[in-house]
């Protein structure tokens, strides 16, 4: 694991190509911090305000809050988080995950895309599984979604030029905005009670209104539904039905778009806790290492000094006890034995080694076992 860490950049951050997954929040302060495998980094500018990044494998980043993220290979999935800033992807195989941006470019996404809290315009080109974009200040382009689409208060223009399945609109429909849309499924669309809309559809497109709604035919022969004044224009390009439902039938909408905002703040908010519990662990796991190595020291200078311990000692003689008189061998019987002095009495293992060593354990730094061969050594 590679550890880097840069003072006073300024921007673009450029994330070159990361063979695995990359995570990258922004954090208050103006040192920007790496971790991963076989990290690379490089001042991409003459004043080292830009920065250049680039992993063989996973990659971490906690950057300054209002950054510029440039991304340009990502071999699995990519989270950013906090960024504050602009955020350009273009190749991610993966999952994508965006929050807190200030706008969003995105190339390609082979998997699925999760965009929210985007107080500027986003463009995406491709996504290849579902896609998810909330709560965004801007306009929203999107060109192909493989599967599922859910649209979730866009403030600005809003087109889609494709959808390989369902498209989901959650929106308040405002006026002087541009609304286009394509499904190769279907179109459920939440519209309110007050709702100025005019919803212009191909005719071979099937309707299913669950509120009152006037239907007609254009001039082009296309159906017109019309709720209220009808002042916002809503283009329907191609679906195989669309769906209105009011309000008060959105419950189950508003209760999955709830139920996920409380999921990611407490996912949110485990990571958070976690990475404050992962700061500092290089140093803390050097300290143990250290440590565990000095006691691991001591304990083989005892176990190879109990058994192996060839210093000349004075002999010391032997008293004969009455009783019956021993065997005794001829030169080929007899046999080998340690001509040296008797080992030294042995020391008795002291808690805190039992305590170290039951924590090895539990570490699984050794089995139970080795614990035990441990022990059996320390007390012979």
């Amino acid at each position: 694991m590679t550890h880097l860490e840069y003072d006073e950049v300024r921007g673009p951050l450029v994330v070159q190509r990361v063979g695995g997954d990359l995570r990258i929040r922004g954090r208050a302060g103006s040192r920007l911090v790496a971790e991963g495998d076989g990290v690379q980094g490089k001042r991409a500018d003459n004043n080292g305000a830009s920065l250049a990044l680039q992993s063989a494998g996973d990659l971490r980043l906690s950057v300054p809050q209002g950054l510029e993220v440039h991304v340009q290979q990502v071999g699995g999935d990519a989270k950013l988080t906090e960024i504050g800033g602009v955020v350009q992807v273009q190749s991610v195989g993966g999952d994508l995950v965006v929050r807190q941006a200030v706008a969003v470019t995105l190339r390609a996404v082979g998997g699925d895309l999760r965009l929210k809290g985007i107080s500027g315009d986003v463009d995406v080109q491709t996504v290849g599984g579902d896609a998810t974009v909330r709560e965004v200040g801007g306009a929203v382009h999107i060109a192909a979604v493989g599967e599922d689409l859910y649209l979730h208060n866009i403030s600005g223009d809003c087109v889609v030029e494709e959808v390989g399945d369902d498209l989901v609109l959650s929106l308040d429909f405002a006026p002087k905005k541009t609304y286009r849309f394509r499904a190769a499924g279907d179109i459920l669309c939440r519209v309110g009670e007050d709702a100025n809309v005019r919803f212009i559809l191909p005719a071979e497109a099937e309707l299913r209104l669950d509120m009152q709604a006037k239907v007609g035919e254009g001039t082009d022969g296309r159906q017109v539904v019309t709720l209220g004044a009808g002042k916002v224009e809503v283009h329907i390009l191609g679906a195989e039905m669309l769906r209105l439902v009011g309000e008060a039938e959105d419950y189950m909408l508003n209760f999955g778009v709830q139920l996920e905002e409380e999921i990611e703040a407490r996912l949110s908010w485990l990571e958070e806790k976690l990475n404050r519990q992962l700061e500092g662990l290089d140093a803390q796991l050097q300290e143990q290492a250290e440590r565990w190595g000095a006691q691991a020291g001591r304990w083989a200078e005892r176990i190879l000094g109990a058994r192996w311990d060839w210093s000349p000692r004075e002999p010391k003689r032997k008293r004969r006890t009455p009783g019956p008189r021993r065997k005794r061998f001829t030169a080929s019987e007899r046999p080998l034995r340690h001509d040296g002095p008797p080992p030294p009495p042995k020391e008795p293992v002291t808690d805190n080694e039992r305590q170290m060593i039951l924590q090895m354990v539990s570490d699984g730094q050794i089995t139970v076992e080795e614990a035990e061969q441990l022990l059996a050594a320390l007390d012979e």
